[in-house]
């Protein structure tokens, strides 16, 4: 049930506001075609990073992950002003989210 308590909406949600900020300060970059991509996406790299680390923290599961999760982020980190970067980091965070919620779908089920 811990784990299940770790996981609520209020304790992950200021990770994905911080994303939903960050990305549509990257998505204005990428459209106005404006430098400054880079260091932008660095943050919300570093937020994905915390958030992964607490999920995995909170589920006491090293592999806790979206799928492909590494070889995605390894892609992102290789070039992060491109904007096919910026996409990628924005699935991974939707990708987290479904996740997140499957996984206490099924710690709920088996508390129940």
């Amino acid at each position: 049930m811990k784990s299940l308590q770790r996981l609520t909406n209020e304790q992950v949600d200021p990770f994905f506001l911080e994303w939903s900020r960050i990305s549509a300060e990257l998505a204005t970059l990428h459209k106005e075609r404006k430098k400054g991509a880079n260091t932008v996406i660095l943050t919300g790299i570093e937020v994905y990073k915390r958030l992964l680390s607490y999920c995995r923290e909170a589920l006491q599961d090293d592999e806790f992950q979206p799928l492909n999760g590494s070889e995605r982020l390894s892609f992102i980190e290789a070039s992060p002003g491109a904007y096919a970067a910026y996409r990628q980091l924005d699935e991974l965070f939707t990708e987290l989210r479904k996740t997140i919620a499957r996984k206490r779908i099924e710690l709920k089920r088996l508390n129940e």
